[in-house]
Parts: C-alpha cells; structure tokens; sequence
C-alpha cells in the first residue's frame, strides 16, 4: 500500500483534528471560569475561542506546508517526464534513430559529428568508433575519379545530389551508395564545413544493373541473330533463286516443249511455291533486321494515295475479286517522307490480312488523312471475321497464329502484322487495332507529324 496520501485525505484529518482542539479549548476555559472566580463565564469563553484560533491557524500553516511539498514533488515528476520526453522528439534524437546516415565535416574531410545510421551503413559499431578509426569518408571510395568528380562538384555548385558511388565497409565488403552534400559557407564565402547525408543504394544500383545487362544481352541477341540471318540469307536464297529460274525456263519450255501435262503442272508448283518461300524468307529478315535496328531507312517523298492503290493492284491484279476494295485518299493530300519500299511492305501485308480474313461480298476501306496535329493517319478497315479484343496483343506477336486448330482454315506464319509494327515503329509511327468478333477489324497507321511533307504556302501578290 502507497504511504502518499491524497490532497483531499490531509484536510480531514486536519479538519478533524481543528475541532477537537477547539472543544477541548472550550473545555479548559470553562474549568478555568470554575476554578478562578475573578474569571467569569464569559471571559472563559473567550480565552477558549482565542486558543481555538491559535491552534486553527497553526494547522492551517502546517496544512499549507504539506500541500507545498505535495505539490513541489508533482512538479518535480512532471519535469523529469518533460525532459525524458523532450530528449526522445529532438531533432538530435531524430538523427540518431533514422537509417540514413548524417554527417559533418571539417574543409579537410575530417569527420566532426557522424549519426549511428552512418556509422551501420558502413560496417561500424558505434558513431565514436567510426570516428576513432575513420578521419576522411574519401577513403572509403573504390574510384579515386569519383572522388575528385565529386569535390569538383561541390566546389563549382557548392553541393552535390545523389551523387553514386561505390564504397567498401569496415568489413571488408562492398556497397553503393547515394551522397547529398552541401558547402556551409560563411558570410565571405569561405567553407565553413560540409554536411550531408549518405543511403545505402546498394539494391537499387543492383536492379539498375540487372536491367541494363537484360537489356545488352536482349539487344545483342537480336543483333547477333540479326547478323547471323543476314548473312544465311545468301545461302539460303541463291540455291532457291536457282531453283526458281530454272523452274520458270522451264514453265516457258524456253529449251524444247514438256509433252506431258502433269510435268508442266508439277513446274508451275515448283515456280509459285518457290516465289512464295523466298518472300517468306525475306519478311522473316526484314522483321529480324527492324528489331535488331539493322535496317537503315530510304526516305522519300511518297504519294499515299498511289501507294494505297500500288498494294491494292499488286494483291488483285489478275487475280479474281472476291471483295471490294475502295480507296480514299484527297489529291491536296501532303507528301509522307518515308521509305517507299517499306511503306509498300507494310501496306500489302495489312491489306492481305483483310482480304485473307474476308468472306466474299465484303468490303474493304483504305483511307489517308491528316490528323489533327500533323501526323498522317492510313486507316485499313474490313468487314472480315474479326477478332476478340484480347488476342490483339497476340496478333502483334511473331509467328503466333489465331487460328491454332490443327487444319486451320487461314494459312500464313503470322509475321504480317509484326512486321508492319515493326518497319512503322522504324518510321517513329505506331499502329493500332481495333476489332470485334464477327464485325470485323480496322487498323491504323500513325506516321508522326515530322514526314508530313506540307506544301509550300503561295506568297501573296
């Protein structure tokens, strides 16, 4: 049980103890009037009041003291609570606690007030045993460049922001980390000392450098598949070109007539499917060479609209219609500066893809304009059998096909809409698709407003 006794439990007591000692006051100064006769009652009753009064106002000094010590010692506690819970929320506390390292320096690097955080990140016990052992962080660095980079730094600037470098620990081992460092100067602008804060960057910096390396070995992969096809391709295509020019001498009985029919038939296969594995040969290259950024671009300044009907007659020519294809463009419309080649390319492999995924009787729009901001905008729109719009992102992919039954009722390997990406993406462009399942697809091609070729404004006369 606590032997400190409330506010309230003294002033009974004393409460108490006052008017008992004022009845006993009353009781001597009667016995008092009874004893001495010259004293009368009434003068008894007085002399009993008095000392009642001089009792009370003795307790009442008494009461007051014991209250002041209560309340000295309330004050006492407050204050050593105050002072604890002020030294916990100071700044100096703050800095202590945090893991980021804080420091102070001296214009000759000498380590003046360094924080625990600092002291963690480096491999060190205790910020006095950093200081003991450690006089200059420079010393920590692996590249003596980076410490003159950044001295320099700081001497043009006056500071220095996430400056990165690589450090090695008390133990031995090796981190990153991320300098903020700031000149205190004077009022002459003399340096006074640097002060500022260190971060261990080590997981990021390792990141950084997981991705980078990712992205070396994914670039040097398709340069070195891209080289590697670049140079088969004359392996590959001078024993087919063979066989396709023998086989068309042949389809021409340039050297004596082929009696039987079925020969010349076979011939014709032989010719035809040659041509088309040589074009397939040369698409898997080019798609190989624009994403390994091999291919160099031959600008030009190209007609769209003749370029919309050049791919149309070169899919349809001599060959029956089975769809209507209309062409839109405006003959005010601006020269495209582009490879006239590889916009032929992209296209004859957009429009064969309507007209393969067309049934007879429908239509197909081909349409240029300018957009808003400059750009040429060709859209190609069909009303074909359309597409999902979550297999979109896989149409976009090479050699991925929508049709994926085992007879599938659409031939080709699925590198048409890749390599139109692709070569469009060498231009600066970007192609979008947009598509519905049995509605059928509109894609569109975005040339930036940079290859817009505007004709020259008439000067007024």
């Amino acid at each position: 049980m606590s032997t400190t006794h409330s506010e309230e439990e003294p002033s009974k007591v004393l409460a108490t103890f006052g008017r008992r000692t004022f009845i006993a006051s009353l009781a001597v100064g009667l016995g008092a009037g009874l004893a001495l006769v010259p004293i009368t009652v009434y003068q008894g009753f007085a002399i009993a009041a008095l000392f009642g009064a001089l009792c009370a106002w003795a307790l009442a000094a008494r009461r007051a003291k014991f209250l002041e010590r209560e309340n000295k010692a309330l004050e006492e506690r407050l204050s050593s609570q105050e002072k604890k819970l002020q030294d916990r929320t100071t700044y100096q506390a703050l800095v202590e606690r945090a893991n980021v390292g804080f420091y102070r320096s001296s214009p000759a690097g000498r380590l003046l007030i360094v924080n625990a955080g600092l002291a963690r990140i480096l491999g060190f016990e205790s910020a006095e045993q950093m200081k003991s052992e450690l006089s200059d962080l420079g010393r920590l660095h692996m590249d003596s460049k980076r410490v003159k980079e950044l001295k320099t730094l700081i001497a043009t600037d006056g500071f220095a922001r996430d400056f990165v470098s690589q450090v090695r620990r008390r133990d031995g081992s090796l981190i990153w980390i991320a300098d903020n460092v700031h000149a205190i100067k004077d009022e002459k602008g003399q340096v006074l000392f640097y002060e500022g804060t260190v971060e261990d960057v080590t997981a990021r910096k390792t990141s950084e450098e997981a991705v980078l390396r990712i992205l070396r070995e994914s670039r040097e992969a398709a340069r070195t598949k891209a080289a590697f096809l670049a140079s088969m391709s004359h392996e590959l295509k001078t024993p087919l070109n063979s066989v396709i020019g023998f086989a068309d001498i042949m389809c021409q009985q340039m050297f004596g007539p082929i009696e039987n029919e079925k020969y010349r038939s076979y011939l014709v296969d032989i010719h035809e499917n040659g041509k088309l594995l040589l074009h397939k040969i040369n698409d898997i290259l080019d798609l190989t060479r624009a994403e390994g950024h091999l291919m160099d671009l031959q600008d030009d300044a190209v007609r769209v609209g003749e370029a919309l009907n050049v791919a149309k007659n070169t899919l349809t020519e001599g060959k029956p219609l089975a769809v209507s294809i209309e062409v839109t463009a405006s003959p005010d419309l601006p020269l495209l500066r582009a490879d006239a080649k590889r916009v032929h390319q992209i296209l004859v492999h957009i429009l064969s893809n309507a007209i393969k995924f067309t049934k007879p009787g429908g239509k197909i729009d081909l349409k240029a304009r300018i957009d808003g901001d400059g750009g040429m905008i060709i859209v190609i729109s069909d009303t074909g059998i359309g597409m999902k719009p979550e297999l979109v992102k896989q149409a976009m992919q090479p050699f991925r096909q929508l049709d994926a039954r085992l007879e599938r009722s659409f031939e080709g390997m699925g590198l048409g809409l890749p390599l139109a990406n692709a070569l469009l993406r060498l231009h600066g462009g970007h192609l979008t698709i947009e598509s519905s399942l049995s509605e059928g697809t509109k894609v569109g091609l975005k040339f930036p407003a940079d290859r817009t070729i505007l004709a020259p404004k008439a000067s007024a006369a």
